[in-house]
């Protein structure tokens, strides 16, 4: 069948290159499933939330299944990555873990979540067969948590961060958005849980995507801020807080950095590794820098959204409707297959400054 692509005017590679844009590179497949989330962060969606998809629109879990089956068996893909919205607010969640894992070709299923969920769902994901866990949290003071993630709860989410160590989770990874005025002054408290915990805490570089707004903190105060995103929206450079800066930060207090080799980090994520040189840490530090430093040269994945849309890149690069191949009955796992492989073809050389769609309704 035609294959359904949404094309841009960016730049490609090669059609026989045997980088980014060849299948081969890819080694995870980001699986969002859902829009829906039980935070407005003031990166994320704007205060009165966004408008969710039809539950029609949703993959099935069965559908769901189906594309993995189609990326392991044809494309060799191993590592998958459950995401949302916030993948936790899917009922059967539990389930859909239990039926992915089942799939034969499947030897690294992780979540991210916020954990809002995650005391009681802890111990029933690890039983399932989830293999990694990554939380979400920008802020380590419960108030200014409260403000960034506008509903979050910091004391349930690190005790969601305890249920899941004594579930057996090792090498949890926290991430954490950095935004220059809002928790830049929290980098090296962030850095210290790696002194006491078995964890990778990852700084995230600010990524303006969709229509979601940004507060300035002066005096203290939260204030409303230029919205990231859209159009002549975009804040601009003032949110960002590049990895040189960030890295700085944590030394100033800690002490200085170590390279890490990136191969003993578990995942096949974009960090760089580091850890603290001094204080005989258990943890480690990454860096995710997609707007200073792009890696757009290495990028190994792919993206599935929650209704269906193979997706190139976070930021741009075409999309390919799979759910028509899917409910089609007559198609089969090669046309799922032969999809990817066309998807790949579309990423761009290097991404823009900011992304046009909702990160909610990409997986991040």
């Amino acid at each position: 069948m035609l294959l359904p692509i949404v094309e841009t005017s960016r730049p490609r590679f090669s059609d026989i290159a045997t980088g980014p844009a060849s299948i081969s590179s890819v080694r995870v497949l980001r699986i969002s499933i859902t829009d829906r989330c039980n935070y407005r962060c003031v990166y994320c969606m704007p205060e009165d939330g966004v408008s969710w998809l039809p539950k029609e629109e949703i993959l099935t879990f069965e559908e769901i299944t189906q594309v993995v089956r189609a990326a392991t068996q044809i494309h060799g893909i191993r590592r998958f990555k459950l995401t949302g919205g916030e993948p936790t607010v899917r009922a059967g969640l539990i389930d859909l873990v239990a039926m992915l894992k089942r799939v034969d070709g499947v030897e690294d299923l992780s979540l991210t979540t916020n954990g809002q969920r995650l005391a009681d769902l802890a111990r029933p994901l690890r039983d399932a067969g989830l293999d990694r866990l990554t939380i979400s949290i920008d802020s380590l003071d419960p108030d200014k948590f409260r403000r960034i993630t506008r509903t979050g709860d910091l004391a349930a989410v690190l005790i969601g961060l305890d249920r899941a160590e004594q579930a057996g989770f090792g090498s949890i990874k926290i991430n954490c958005v950095t935004m220059r005025g809002i928790n830049d002054d929290e980098l090296a408290n962030f850095a210290r849980l790696t002194l006491r915990r078995k964890v990778t805490v990852r700084f995230i570089e600010y990524m303006p995507l969709g229509d979601a707004a940004l507060l300035n903190h002066v005096d203290d105060h939260f204030h409303p801020g230029p919205a990231a995103g859209c159009g002549g929206q975009n804040r601009g450079d003032d949110a960002l807080l590049p990895e040189s800066e960030a890295r700085d930060l944590i030394e100033r207090e800690l002490g200085p950095l170590l390279p890490v080799d990136r191969q003993s980090e578990p995942g096949v994520g974009p960090a760089s590794v580091w850890q603290l040189a001094d204080g005989k840490p258990l943890g480690r530090i990454g860096f995710i820098s997609a707007m200073s430093a792009p890696f757009c040269a290495t990028c190994n994945r792919l993206r599935l959204t929650a209704d269906g849309l193979l997706r190139a890149c976070l930021f741009d690069g075409g999309e390919i409707d799979i759910k028509t191949i899917l409910r089609n009955s007559n198609e089969s796992l090669d046309a799922l297959a032969h999809a990817m492989t066309e998807c790949v073809r579309l990423k761009p050389t290097v991404h823009s400054g900011h992304g046009g769609k909702q990160m909610s309704r990409i997986g991040g």
